[in-house]
């Protein structure tokens, strides 16, 4: 029987990412750091993320390779081996948290020695090939997928090897990429890369130019990266440390449970935290494993084809008044009703035991929430499968709910508060979905949020 860790959360994208997983993760540091230690552990994906937290004085900040804790004192924050992590965007990240955190960081940041490093020669890889042969549009362009297969091939670079700075090892994984991407017809030095902090994007430049910048960046992250294996072991034993998982993008776009292109390369399901943590953490030791959702609509970026695609004119007031553009890419996302089979599927794929419901106050007055409840294929009843070819076939089957105040929802500060219509909206969502609520937002500012 497995033994529940208790002051352990874990929170992940429920559907198709961008559900606001950030500011929730945010807010249980936030509690948690007051009451005694935290540790926040990200154990998948890269600076493909993007968690956006915004402060109460109007500031806002997308992280991406920082967990969301990283503005709370009394934490510390760990970037897991299942990571890739791009050094020169992460260093640039360090600085803008310092800036909002007055200069200072609050809380300690460690990196995994074992953790893949994710480089300009990746991000060049993915360019060039997307140019030769077109891949999924959900693609970020931050090298993620290279750096992934890189592990797969034998052949990566870890922050050991940044740490101790092993140029042999680097030069060779640059004449590598070089002769991959001359074999596209293209020249590694003269490829444009995306670079965190600028609009503009970059070239790889030359071997020496390309050491030299690790070299420094490596100065600069040296006192951070160790081997964090007993720290977390060691942690995970105390009961008196609260710990919190802030997994990155979504079950929906899992290699194996999203729907093909449009996936990204790293485990989204909890099972990720046991192979990045060398099995000193199970997963289902950790007490709440959330799935965060959006409340009344879902969105997602790619060319996937979902069933329950929404009427335009709903969908654009939503993308606008919810901001749904990517915090790392800034595409616009695509707009869909709430889809129940589907999110039945990724719960139980990512071994899901409660629900956050984020963004409930995107409701419009005599406008009914509208929630996908069965597919049929013919007369048949269907469940969700990650399979574009199946999804072009099934029929959604729609049940409207009625619609809630929007102003007295962004008032409520507790369950009493909400609108009877959104209490049975709840109530309906948890039901069909035989999962728990533990938390919503009902507003886009830090404190509209609490437990259910």
């Amino acid at each position: 029987m497995v033994k529940i860790r208790k002051n352990s959360f874990g929170f992940c994208g429920g559907a198709y990412g961008d559900e606001g997983k950030g500011r929730v993760v945010d807010k249980f540091v936030s509690d948690y750091a007051r009451k005694g230690p935290v540790v926040v552990y990200r154990d998948n994906g890269g600076a493909n993320a993007g968690h956006t937290v915004e402060f109460d004085t109007g500031e806002r900040i997308a992280l991406h390779q920082l967990p969301s804790g990283v503005f709370v004192k009394n934490t510390t924050v760990v970037l897991g081996k299942g990571m890739v992590l791009h050094p020169g965007d992460l260093i640039e990240e360090i600085k803008q948290t310092k800036k909002i955190s007055g200069g200072k960081l609050r809380a300690k940041i460690l990196i995994d020695e074992m953790a893949v490093l994710s480089l300009d020669t990746h991000r060049a890889y993915e360019a060039v090939l997307k140019e030769w042969q077109e891949g999924g549009k959900g693609a970020t362009g931050r090298g993620i997928a290279p750096a992934y297969a890189d592990v797969l091939l034998r052949h990566p670079l870890r922050m050991r090897d940044l740490a101790v700075f092993d140029e042999k090892k680097i030069k060779e994984h640059y004449r590598l990429y070089q002769s991959l991407i001359k074999g596209l017809g293209r020249e590694l030095a003269e490829v444009l890369v995306p670079v965190l902090g600028s609009d503009e994007k970059v070239p790889v430049g030359k071997v020496r130019k390309f050491v030299e910048s690790l070299s420094r960046q490596r100065r600069i992250l040296l006192s951070c990266i160790k081997d964090v294996f007993f720290f977390l072991k060691e942690k995970w034993l105390d009961k008196k440390v609260a710990f919190v998982f802030e997994k990155a993008q979504a079950v929906g776009l899992d290699p194996r449970y999203g729907v093909y292109p449009d996936v990204t390369a790293s485990d989204c399901t909890f099972g990720g935290i046991f192979s990045s943590t060398e099995g000193i953490i199970n997963p289902e030791e950790i007490e709440i494993r959330a799935g965060v959702i959006k409340a009344t609509y879902m969105s997602s970026v790619g060319t996937r084809k979902l069933p329950t695609v929404m009427e335009e004119g709903l969908a654009n007031k939503i993308r606008e008044d919810a901001h749904e553009y990517g915090a790392t890419t800034k595409r616009p996302r695509g707009i869909v009703y709430l889809d129940l089979p589907a999110l039945r599927f990724f719960a139980s794929a990512g071994k899901i035991n409660s629900l956050v419901l984020t963004h409930m106050d995107i409701v419009y007055p005599k406008t009914p929430i509208k929630v996908c409840v069965d597919y049929k294929v013919g007369s048949k009843s269907m469940p969700y499968r990650p399979d574009q070819e199946f999804l072009n076939k099934v029929t959604p089957k729609y049940q409207e709910l009625p619609t809630w105040d929007k102003e007295q929802i962004s008032k409520a500060q507790k369950p009493a508060d909400l609108p009877k219509e959104a209490k049975s909206f709840l109530k309906f969502i948890s039901q069909e979905m035989g999962l728990s609520i533990l938390m919503i937002t009902n507003g886009p500012k830090r404190e509209q949020g609490f437990f259910h």
